[in-house]
Order: C-alpha cells, then sequence, then structure tokens
C-alpha cells in the first residue's frame, strides 16, 4: 500500500515538472512554473503554490521546456482577461505657453480623457479617441477662451520595452465654449518619453505642440449702434504635457 501511494506521488511530481518552464526575462530574473499563456502579447506563469504571474511579452527573453497545452477552462478565462486589457483609458494634463496673434493671451491650461486600444499590430500603441479642455488666458482683459476639442489620438513607441521614447499626435475639431466664440480645427504635435510599468499601466512625458482655430466675434457700439466684427485667430501653443494610461 505505502508502495502503490509513493508511487502515484512520484507519477504526480513527474508530471508537474514535466509541464515546468524556465521564463528568462530582461532584467535577468529567472521564474519557473507551469505556463497558462504565451502569445505575443503576454506570458503567464504558476508556480508550484499556486501563485500566478504575469510578464508583457516584450519583457520575456525565452520560455525554456514550455508546456504544449492547458486546460480550456484557463485558457478562456486568461485570454478573457488579456483581451480586456486591450482597451485603455488615458488621463492627460498640461500647461503651456500661448502666442495667439493681436491677442495677449500668455498661457493655456489643458486636460484630456480619452479611450482607445493599447495594442495596435502586436505593438504597444495607443490609438483612440475622446474629448479635451483646452483654457487660453488673455492677461489683457481678462478674457479667458475654452475650447472643447473632439479628437482621435495616437502615441507611438519607438522600441518595444519598459523605457522607450514616443511620438504622438491629435487631431479633432474645437468647439469654441466661451462667449462670441467659434471653434475650428485643432491638431497637436508632441515627442516625450514612455514608462511601461506593467501590462496595464502607461506614463507619458512630452513636449506637445497644439494648434486651435476660431473665429471670435468682438462687439463694438458707435452712436448707438452696435457693430459685430468678425476675426480668424489661431491659437498656438508650446509646453509640457503628462499622460497616464490604465
Amino acid at each position: 500500500m505505502k508502495k502503490r501511494i509513493t508511487f502515484i506521488i512520484f507519477l504526480a511530481l513527474v508530471s508537474v515538472m514535466s509541464q515546468a518552464a524556465i521564463i528568462t526575462l530582461k532584467s535577468g530574473k529567472k521564474v519557473q512554473g507551469e505556463v497558462l499563456i504565451n502569445n505575443a502579447e503576454v506570458v503567464i506563469v504558476r508556480d508550484n503554490m499556486g501563485a500566478r504571474f504575469q510578464y508583457p511579452a516584450s519583457e520575456v527573453i525565452s520560455v525554456e521546456n514550455n508546456a504544449e497545452q492547458t486546460t480550456e477552462e484557463v485558457s478562456e478565462v486568461e485570454e478573457k482577461k488579456t483581451q480586456g486589457k486591450k482597451v485603455a483609458f488615458l488621463l492627460g494634463i498640461g500647461e503651456g505657453v500661448a502666442f495667439v496673434p493681436n491677442e495677449q493671451v500668455d498661457n493655456m491650461l489643458t486636460g484630456e480623457l480619452l479611450i482607445g486600444s493599447r495594442n495596435i499590430g502586436k505593438k504597444s500603441i495607443f490609438l483612440g479617441g475622446g474629448l479635451s479642455v483646452n483654457t487660453f488666458f488673455n492677461i489683457s482683459d481678462k478674457t479667458n477662451y475654452v475650447f472643447l476639442p473632439l479628437q482621435v489620438a495616437v502615441k507611438v513607441p519607438f522600441i518595444e520595452g519598459k523605457h522607450s521614447p514616443f511620438v504622438g499626435a491629435n487631431l479633432g475639431y474645437g468647439f469654441g465654449v466661451s462667449r462670441n466664440t467659434v471653434g475650428g480645427l485643432f491638431t497637436s504635435a508632441e515627442i516625450g518619453y514612455r514608462y511601461l510599468a506593467n501590462s496595464r499601466i502607461s506614463l507619458y512625458v512630452s513636449v506637445r505642440a497644439q494648434f486651435q482655430q476660431a473665429t471670435i466675434t468682438a462687439k463694438t457700439v458707435i452712436d448707438g449702434t452696435t457693430f459685430n466684427n468678425q476675426a480668424g485667430r489661431n491659437f498656438v501653443t508650446l509646453g509640457a504635457h503628462f499622460g497616464f494610461s490604465f
């Protein structure tokens, strides 16, 4: 009886060891365990204590002695999790110096909320759309110009990894919400640094240039008669921008 139990335990250990793999990360760390999922986006490992660990595929150098098959239940659950992580929200804030012809506008504040995909073509490219709020401050008469750009946005890293420079661009229409202000074309371009904290969280720091087209209506009263004078204004800004995607 004891020999039979010992034999069963031995077979179980052999079975577990046969499914074990050694995952080598770019950091030099090596992880041993059962590989549940190994694809172009993520590697998920379960150690001999039952704990699961997840690593972006871009951070994995090699997987040795990988198990060929996993249970259907585990595969379905983990695949759903991985697919869900393709959707990302991006929050951004920024401040810049504004240049507006014929207007004494000295600075601009911006905030944005975007939603999109964090993986395009198996690359960690953010592509999405959303809304931002841009406020320009006029130092001469304390008048503020506020625009709500509805836009599409893209952020492309130069390399796949935890640290990478990136370029980005936004394009849309900025709705003027201030009095006597009509919006127009909105666009921006940026270059900066991206830090990939994990498979879900990324931080962006950049220098961004923005362009906002608008039409301003100024009222002039002459001899009791009100005249409306419309003039085009191009709001151009250059400043720092910070983003956080999750």
